[in-house]
């Protein structure tokens, strides 16, 4: 059995326990596929770290996405029991580059919430204006799974200076990315972005928040920049040298699809996780 969990405690730890113990119990070897990064802010004490090990005790490999769960969930049940594979994303046929767009367009990909630093973005863009850089914000995405509430704070914080495409399907979404001239996420949170991946692959520099593993994706000053979170002098700053330079973004995009393909192609990934399986497999022959 492979369970998929963002295991954000104490709720779904539990969940993914009971799942793995069934399982078990069924015969089955199991994988868990930790897809969030924050389980290091909570697993911070000897008895919580306890309690992780004895509900997770009947999973044989935890497959983690950032270094700090690695750390955290190795420190709780040990090193040999947890692995880190990285996202990845498919990585379509390269083309030529579009012309740069006037004025040029910043693209985010996500749930539409204050905790993907959607006001932050949108006040970095006031900054932007008043320093008579032009652009536009393109937002792609819908209402976060906490409900309505923070979708109305973002929009009401962003009024008319973005503009809102909804949720896309999957198979539109490597043209929206070739209609952008630079990708930003400045969450206040993250694990390993799956969006950043996409945008990289895409050909796009990436500003985006130290939060998570985005480091080990965005290479600061050679894929993108990464900035402090809530930042917002920072994040105009970053974003206003990217968008002055149509240049920087052709030599940034290069170089961040060059990281993609060499690290977080989507078939790499598959090689890894189908490793393990076969690894279970034999032990349970």
């Amino acid at each position: 059995m492979h369970i998929h969990t963002a295991l954000l405690p104490l709720v779904t730890m539990l969940r993914a326990g009971l799942l793995a113990r069934a399982a078990r119990r069924a015969g089955a070897r199991v994988l868990l596929h930790v897809h969030s990064g924050l389980a290091q802010t909570w697993l911070t004490t000897r008895s919580r770290r306890a309690l992780a090990a004895r509900v997770l005790g009947p999973v044989d490999r935890l497959i983690v996405v950032t270094e700090g769960s690695r750390a955290a969930l190795a420190a709780a049940l040990g090193a040999d029991r947890v692995v880190l594979i990285d996202n990845g994303v498919k990585i379509e046929p390269s083309a030529p580059p579009p012309a740069a767009h006037q004025p040029p367009r910043i693209l985010y990909v996500g749930v539409l919430s204050p905790r993907k630093g959607l006001i932050e973005l949108s006040q970095a863009s006031s900054l932007l204006l008043e320093r008579g850089v032009d652009h536009e914000v393109w937002l792609v995405g819908g209402t976060p799974e906490e409900g309505d509430a923070p979708e109305a704070e973002v929009r009401a914080a962003t009024g008319d200076r973005a503009l809102f495409l909804g949720v896309r399907p999957r198979e539109d979404m490597p043209a929206i990315y070739r209609e952008a001239d630079v990708f930003c996420l400045p969450s206040w949170y993250e694990g390993m972005p799956l969006s950043i991946l996409e945008a990289m692959a895409a050909g796009l520099p990436v500003v985006a928040t130290a939060v998570g593993d985005v480091g080990r994706a965005v290479a600061d000053s050679v894929t993108g920049r990464v900035i402090a979170v809530h930042d917002v002098s920072a994040l105009a700053s970053a974003l206003e040298i990217l968008l002055r330079d149509p240049a920087l973004r052709q030599r940034m995009g290069n170089a961040g699809r060059e990281r993609v393909e060499a690290g977080f192609d989507i078939h790499k990934t598959c090689a890894r996780v189908d490793a393990l399986y076969t690894e279970l497999s034999r032990r349970s022959a």
